[in-house]
C-alpha cells in the first residue's frame, strides 16, 4: 500500500514537472480525459483547501489566464467549474467567471468564445472604427451588437440567479452613484442582482471607457476604479460574506499579462501632454492591481493566496519561458488584439508560464515565478550637484 502510494506521488510530481510541448488539448480529448478517472493527483492543494479564482481585465488578453486554467483542467483531470468554489472576476475575467458559473470547462471558453466569437466581433466591429468615433463624438470605438452575440454562449435568457455552478462575483462601475458593484449570485449580495440578466452583468463589467459604451448609459467596466484586479473583493465576499474561513483557502489570482512601465534616466524630461497622459493611466491601472494583491495578503495572512501573472517583455518571454514569439511584440498586445496570431501567442505564453510555475509554493507572487514580472524596486538617486541639495528653506 505504501509503495502504491509512493508511486503514485512520484507519478503526480512527475507530471507536474513536465514542461509545456507546445500541443494543446482539444475539446474531445479532454472531454475524454475527464471522463477517464485520471490515475493520479496533480499536487498543488495537498491540504486540501477550497478554492478561489479572480481574474484581472485585459481584453482578448484573457487568452493568457484562460491557457492557464486549461492547463490546470489537463493536470487535474478536472473542469476547472468543479475545482473552484467562487469565482471572481472583472472585465474580461468576468467573461471567463459566466463561463464557469454555467459549467462550462476553460477549454470550451477558450474555444467558443475567445477563439470563435469575440474575434469575429472585434473583426466586424474593426471596419471603419475611427470613422464611426468621429462620427459618435469620440465617444466610443466599438458598438455593443456584435459583442452581446458574441456573449451567445454565457447565458442566454439565464439571470443570475439562475447558475448552478460556481460562485461567481463580478465587479461594475456605476455612473449615478460613483460606487463599485460586487455583482453576486450567492450570499446576502445576491438578491440585490438576482433578476439581472447574465448577459447584462458581462456587459457592464466589460463596459471599457472609450472601447465600448456604458450598459444602459450607466454602468461601466469594473476596473474603473481600483478594481480591475478583483482578488481582494473575491477574498472579502469568501470570508466576509460565504463564512469560508481564510485558513482554509487557497486562492489562485491570475493576471493577464504585465507591461513593464519603466523609463531610462531623466526621461521625465522630455514628457509632454500624451506622455503623461498614458503614464498617468498606465500607473494607475498597475498600482491598484499590485495595492489589491498586498492588501489581500496583508489582511488574509492565513489565507495561501497566489498571485500569478506574466512579463509580456520579448526578452522574458524568450529566454524565461522558451517561446518563440516570431514577429509579434508581446508589448503591443492590446484589449484588442484579436488576430489568430496573437490568440495563438497568448495562449503559449499562458501554457508556458503554467507550466514553469511551482504550485507547491504557497503564498506564491509574480516575482517567485519563472517568466513572472518582476518585483518592484528602488533606483538610487544621485543628488550631487543638484541645485536641490544645496536649497536653504
Amino acid at each position: 500500500m505504501g509503495g502504491d502510494h509512493e508511486s503514485a506521488t512520484l507519478s503526480a510530481l512527475s507530471a507536474a514537472a513536465f514542461p509545456y510541448n507546445g500541443s494543446y488539448c482539444s475539446r474531445r480529448s479532454l472531454s475524454n480525459m475527464l471522463n477517464s478517472s485520471p490515475q493520479y493527483k496533480f499536487l498543488f492543494n495537498p491540504y486540501d483547501r477550497d478554492l478561489i479564482l479572480s481574474i484581472d481585465g485585459g481584453g482578448m488578453r484573457g487568452v493568457i489566464a484562460l491557457a492557464i486554467l486549461c492547463w490546470l483542467e489537463e493536470q487535474t483531470g478536472r473542469p476547472a467549474y468543479e475545482l473552484f468554489k467562487l469565482v471572481g472576476g472583472t472585465s474580461t475575467g468576468a467573461i471567463i467567471c459566466a463561463g464557469l458559473g454555467l459549467g462550462m470547462s476553460a477549454r470550451e471558453i477558450m474555444d467558443d468564445v475567445y477563439k470563435a466569437r469575440l474575434p469575429k466581433a472585434f473583426n466586424r466591429a474593426k471596419r471603419l472604427r475611427w470613422l464611426r468615433f468621429l462620427l459618435n463624438g469620440l465617444r466610443h470605438l466599438y458598438p455593443y451588437g456584435p459583442f452581446l452575440k458574441s456573449l451567445g454562449p454565457l447565458g442566454e435568457g439565464k439571470r443570475l440567479a439562475d447558475l448552478d455552478g460556481p460562485t461567481i462575483l463580478l465587479t461594475t462601475k456605476d455612473l449615478r452613484t460613483s460606487s463599485t458593484y460586487y455583482i453576486i449570485n450567492r450570499g446576502p449580495g445576491a438578491p440585490l442582482f438576482a433578476d439581472w440578466p447574465l448577459a447584462g452583468a458581462v456587459a457592464a463589467s466589460v463596459a471599457a471607457p472609450l472601447f465600448l459604451p456604458p450598459v444602459q448609459g450607466n454602468l461601466v467596466d469594473g476596473g474603473v476604479g481600483a478594481f480591475g484586479n478583483p482578488c481582494l473583493a473575491t477574498a472579502v465576499e469568501a470570508v466576509e460574506y460565504l463564512d469560508m474561513p481564510a485558513d482554509k483557502l487557497l486562492h489562485i489570482s491570475l493576471g493577464n499579462g504585465y507591461f513593464p512601465n519603466t523609463y531610462g534616466e531623466g526621461a521625465g524630461k522630455g514628457f509632454w501632454l500624451k506622455s503623461w497622459i498614458e503614464y498617468v493611466i498606465a500607473e494607475g491601472l498597475d498600482d491598484a492591481a499590485l495595492q489589491q494583491v498586498f492588501m489581500t495578503r496583508a489582511i488574509y495572512r492565513s489565507m495561501d493566496f497566489r498571485r500569478y501573472n506574466p512579463e509580456l517583455t520579448a526578452e522574458n518571454i524568450r529566454h524565461n519561458l522558451d517561446l518563440d514569439i516570431g514577429d509579434i511584440d508581446p508589448g503591443a498586445l492590446a484589449l484588442d488584439s484579436c488576430s489568430t496570431a496573437e490568440i495563438e501567442l497568448m495562449e503559449r505564453i499562458g501554457y508556458a508560464y503554467a507550466a514553469k510555475i511551482d504550485w507547491m509554493k504557497e503564498r506564491a507572487l509574480p516575482w517567485n515565478t519563472i517568466g513572472g514580472h518582476a518585483e518592484p524596486g528602488y533606483e538610487h538617486s544621485d543628488w550631487t550637484n543638484s541645485p536641490f541639495a544645496a536649497q536653504k528653506f
